[in-house]
């Protein structure tokens, strides 16, 4: 599968889009793309996905695609970014089903068909310096089956993606307690006095996972 160079933190514009697919033993992730428009809508519409945020939930179509469009830039210029993550058995759907999706037994483990959630890295430049971003995002039908554990662990020990080598941080609401869980479990801890969250929200902290650290084993 031919994939990206090492993300540059020099500005070099020598990173190409990863090709093909990342897996794990139930996960398919592959880079967002434009036929993902809808579902990513649907996600990013839905209040209970955003339940323990401070981020609004998006309700404009085309704020989507303007993100979206973001997003699939962020994969040309650096050769990392956002993947959609489905059922590793299951082939890419086009548009959100009009009805609750099946349940799909995998290994024991009950998980929904169709888009489960968006996770990834990107570039960001705060204080004047480059960092990689972590982001995870999951529907609220998949969560509980540990499911966001095992795609942020397989985004942040591939190669092709830079989060094994560089610093990493993420954002997430103080009072966001699932997420404060999972960047632990991922090997995030609180950013030192004095290193402000990218952005000045009143309530965002700061966590930082640094190069080398090893994500737990997932089931």
């Amino acid at each position: 599968m031919p994939g990206a160079a090492t993300p540059s933190f020099d500005g070099g514009r020598r990173a190409v889009v990863m090709r093909g697919i990342l897996t794990t033993r139930r996960l398919r992730l592959t880079p967002v793309g434009e036929d993902d428009l809808e579902e990513l809508l649907a996600l990013h519409a839905d209040p209970r996905a955003f339940a323990d945020d401070l981020t609004e939930p998006l309700t404009d179509r085309e704020q989507m695609r303007w993100v979206l469009d973001r997003w699939i830039q962020a994969w040309q210029q650096h050769g990392t970014g956002y993947l959609t993550v489905r059922a590793r058995a299951q082939a890419p759907a086009p548009a959100p089903a009009p009805a609750p999706a099946p349940i799909q037994q995998t290994g024991g483990a009950a998980i929904p068909s169709g888009l489960l959630g968006v996770v990834g890295l990107t570039h960001l430049e705060h204080e004047g310096e480059q960092s990689l971003s972590a982001y995870w995002r999951l529907t609220p039908a998949a969560t509980g089956h540990g499911i966001a554990t095992e795609a942020m662990a397989a985004v942040l020990t591939d190669p092709r993606l830079g989060g094994a080598d560089h610093e990493v941080i993420a954002v997430t609401a103080e009072a966001n307690r699932p997420s404060r869980s999972l960047a632990a479990r991922l090997g995030f801890a609180p950013a030192p006095p004095g290193r402000a969250a990218p952005g000045g929200r009143e309530g965002d902290i700061l966590l930082i996972r640094p190069p080398g650290r090893t994500p737990p084993r997932t089931l």
